[in-house]
């Protein structure tokens, strides 16, 4: 049924080629989006699961949108979205379902869900605007507090902070945002015009549900717990997602990291801290506990801070010297968690408290804090002592001085969850621009656990023989001997960026190799006049995108989040140079224990786990430089190896046929 509507959406009469519509668009018939459309639609039909390796141009998101609807609606039940970007959460809100609306001449209801804490709660403002400003840690309080009363009293406000022009700080966000646990529903006074519980209400009506890959993964490890507590009438009112008809993963190749990162557990000292000072600052005498009725209480609290002061610092000291970050722990109950009984006593007192309350709101304000002390304590017992099988655990030191912690548990192996929360409940519809390694998907697939997935790769749009030249690099130095390649590197960089007059992503694998660079070019960049914007400047990705098409000869200096997900089409971008094959660090615990996983199962660690990982990513990287059939340039790869080591036509492979020209 499915397959019908779709074949005859995009057939001979089909709305696109209709231009009687009045819209601004001019239809391409365009085989392969057809090709996937057909295959999806005939996936959902039959209630099996897809892997599409989807190449840019050929129009994806209404391949997968048109069938997704159709079976929305003669279900009566939603199709969820997950993506990795908020640019493409946008696109697919703001652009492609107001169009799909106007050539099915039909309503579309589609929602945005996101997490509660990206909501205003208004019991929480009322309350912080009625307290003594003396007693607030924050700066900027009256500036934010201004902007935040300005915003919520406008008619279409949705409580949403993505809607504020310039953010608040995160601080004063913090305390008046939406949290879990920290909700009267229907008692509170502001239900009615809650801008979470409308939210939620919108998302529940829709059809199509587009949500990022945290928050949908975070949806399955709340359904999880939920279930665990065999409560069904409280899974219905806490589940963040309802019941999905089918499910659509876009941007695929993120998938098992925000799975992994999402299903896991994880501790930090910052989070720990802010929940004591939520309790009781001693030094600033405020907290939920500052009454005078509370003192008991508040000793319990001076304690627990006092022992996790002294536990942290003897975990930096120890840490430090080691001269590891991240730093894998390996053997359990090796350190004990030596907060256990001080949490654990002050969780049991604050119950025991809450229970005597009359006040609804303080109760609920701390029945909240109980139980994110108790999650805290959970991941810190179960840390210590490696309770869950099949999981890495690691020590990482974070923060502006280098003096926070946090307590790492991953699966190693996130296939085998998928499998059974994700990928039994088909259709489960999962698409990249790159899936396959060397022309096969099935690595893809074995690793998120869709191996009874069907699958298709399809051909790209582009004509990257004249779209694209190559540059390789064959007699470079190793990149391990640092300074020979820099040396090398230096002189490469100068002569492209001149030819292209700026106008590049340089990628990088480590911000060593990229600052030390930077520094070697920067008196080469004045004189050429060229702007070098550098990742770790201060400005986040957008930013300096935006920066970027916006700045004339301009050099992007970037790392990980430019090997992805970055889209800038047209002539701002005509050059990207990868300095070095993206292999991950092999010391890092999560690369690690997946090495050693793939070497148990009696495989070859680094072919069948380093390079293909590292493939995916040089095939990410590569296609940053074309977006549309418009776009021309040139990509040099400046690593010698892909020439002479044994993977290096791995990685050729997987790349579209293109000019090769040798530098030397």
């Amino acid at each position: 049924m499915i397959r019908e509507l779709t074949e005859a959406f995009f057939g001979d009469e089909s709305p696109l080629r209709d231009d009687a519509n009045g819209h601004d668009f001019k239809y391409e018939p365009r085989p392969q989006q057809v090709q996937m459309a057909l295959a999806v639609a005939e996936a959902i039909d039959d209630g099996e699961s897809l892997c599409v390796e989807a190449p840019t141009g050929i129009g994806k998101t209404f391949a997968y949108l048109v069938p997704a609807y159709f079976r929305a609606k003669s279900t009566g039940k939603p199709v969820i979205i997950s993506t990795h970007t908020i640019s493409l959460q946008d696109q697919i809100i703001s652009k492609d379902i107001p169009l799909l609306e106007k050539f099915l001449g039909e309503t579309i209801k589609a929602e945005v869900a996101k997490g509660r804490s990206n909501y205003i709660c208004l019991r929480k403002l009322n309350q912080i605007a009625d307290m003594d400003q003396t007693l607030l840690d924050m700066d900027n309080y009256e500036q934010d507090m201004n902007r935040i009363l300005k915003w919520t009293n406008k008619a279409k406000c949705s409580g949403d902070c993505a809607e504020l022009d310039k953010p608040v700080s995160q601080l004063f966000w913090n305390s008046i945002c939406c949290e879990r646990g920290n909700c009267l529903n229907n008692q509170c006074v502001f239900f009615s015009s809650c801008y979470l519980q409308n939210a939620r209400w919108r998302v529940a009506k829709a059809q199509i549900i587009c949500a990022n890959h945290a928050f949908f993964f975070a949806a399955m490890a709340m359904d999880d717990k939920i279930a665990a507590q065999n409560n069904p009438r409280q899974k219905e009112r806490e589940r963040l997602l309802p019941e999905p008809v089918a499910v659509v993963i876009d941007e695929g190749h993120t998938l098992e990291d925000a799975a992994a990162n999402h299903l896991g557990l994880k501790a930090d000292t910052i989070t720990i801290k802010k929940l004591l000072n939520r309790l009781y600052s001693e030094e600033r005498k405020t907290g939920l506990l500052s009454h005078i009725d509370f003192e008991d209480m508040r000793e319990l609290v001076i304690t627990a801070r006092r022992q996790a002061t002294l536990f942290f610092n003897a975990l930096i000291n120890w840490l430090e010297p080691q001269q590891k970050n991240p730093l894998r722990y390996t053997v359990p109950n090796h350190i004990e968690n030596y907060l256990n009984a001080s949490f654990g006593k002050l969780a049991s007192e604050l119950d025991k408290l809450a229970e005597k309350l009359e006040d609804l709101e303080l109760k609920t304000e701390i029945k909240c804090l109980i139980d994110a002390i108790e999650e805290q304590n959970y991941a810190l017992n179960t840390f210590f002592a490696m309770s869950l099988a099949n999981y890495v655990y690691w020590f990482e030191i974070f923060g502006r001085d280098k003096d926070e912690i946090s307590f790492n548990c991953i699966p190693v192996d996130i296939a085998p969850i998928l499998q059974q929360r994700l990928f039994l409940k088909p259709p489960v519809i999962v698409t990249s621009a790159t899936l396959a390694v060397n022309n096969d998907i099935r690595y893809f697939q074995e690793k998120i656990g869709a191996t009874q997935a069907r699958s298709l790769i399809l051909d790209t749009p582009f004509d990257f023989k004249a779209q694209v030249q190559a540059h390789i690099a064959r007699n470079m130095p190793d990149p391990q001997n640092l300074d020979a390649f820099l040396d090398h590197a230096e002189v490469h960089l100068k002569h492209f960026l001149t030819l292209t007059e700026g106008r590049t992503f340089v990628l990088f694998t480590s911000y060593r190799m990229m600052n030390q660079l930077a520094a070697r070019l920067e008196e080469f960049f004045l004189q050429e006049k060229l702007v070098l914007i550098q990742q770790g400047d201060g400005l986040p990705t957008l930013k300096m995108i935006e920066k970027f098409k916006t700045t004339e000869r301009a050099v992007i200096f970037g790392t990980a989040s430019f090997w992805t997900g970055v889209d800038v089409p047209g002539d701002a971008l005509s050059s990207v140079i990868i300095m070095r094959l993206p292999f991950a660090n092999p010391d890092h615990p999560l690369e690690r224990a997946r090495a050693e996983k793939t070497q148990n199962a009696g495989k070859n660690a680094f072919f069948d786990y380093t390079v293909p990982e590292a493939v995916l990513k040089f095939r990410q990287g590569f296609g940053r430089l074309i977006r549309t059939k418009d776009d021309k340039g040139i990509v040099v790869i400046l690593d010698s190896r892909i020439l002479f080591k044994r993977y290096g036509k791995t990685f050729l492979n997987s790349i579209p046929e293109c000019p090769v020209s040798f530098i030397d």
